[in-house]
């Protein structure tokens, strides 16, 4: 993963910021016509990742074209994806580039999983797009499958690896006999 030069605590990100693979995928989502795209920085949150890109699509094929501009454009620039999902429904195509990992949705399944929601602490790249771009409005009225795809992550999905472990040190047990016990 890239180290920050700046505080990410107090960091205000541009797009002009973004490492050089994430504005490639960007640019290439844009290309296709992806809407309301999202750049989040979580360096300091997820112990896996430093950016997530979230992106819509109109459909599933929308969806499909947008992963595979971006899949082929950073490829092109020497990265390839450690891993996917859901490339076979086309309704959730998670790409996973490292440093960075990019969340294609078909819009009403981005608004059933909210991530943003998830990293609402991450600082938010300034992307400068056009309104058009960012309006959901359409997309809005789409239904919503009644198939929708599994979760992409499990309980720990978004923490470091000890965040959710058990801690001896605050056990609530009632029935304590220490010091403060009844006899």
């Amino acid at each position: 993963m890239s180290k920050a030069t700046k505080t990410d605590a107090a960091q205000h990100w541009a797009r002009a910021d973004l490492p050089s693979e994430v504005e490639v995928a960007l640019q290439a989502a844009l290309d296709k016509l992806a809407r309301a795209p999202v750049v989040l920085r979580v360096t300091e949150l997820a112990g896996y990742t430093d950016w997530v890109m979230i992106l819509s699509g109109r459909s599933e094929r929308h969806v499909q074209a947008i992963a595979e501009a971006v899949q082929k454009e950073v490829t092109a620039k020497g990265r390839r994806a450690r891993g996917t999902d859901g490339l076979s429904e086309h309704m959730w195509d998670l790409l996973d580039f490292d440093d960075f990992i990019v969340h294609v949705f078909y819009h009403p399944v981005r608004a059933h999983y909210d991530l943003e929601s998830m990293w609402s602490d991450a600082p938010r790249a300034e992307l400068g797009l056009p309104s058009e771009v960012m309006d959901t409005s359409d997309l809005d009225k789409l239904d919503t499958p009644g198939d929708l795809p599994a979760y992409r992550g499990d309980l720990t999905f978004g923490g470091f690896d000890d965040e959710f472990d058990d801690d001896d040190d605050d056990d609530d047990d009632d029935d304590d006999d220490g010091p403060l016990a009844d006899d």
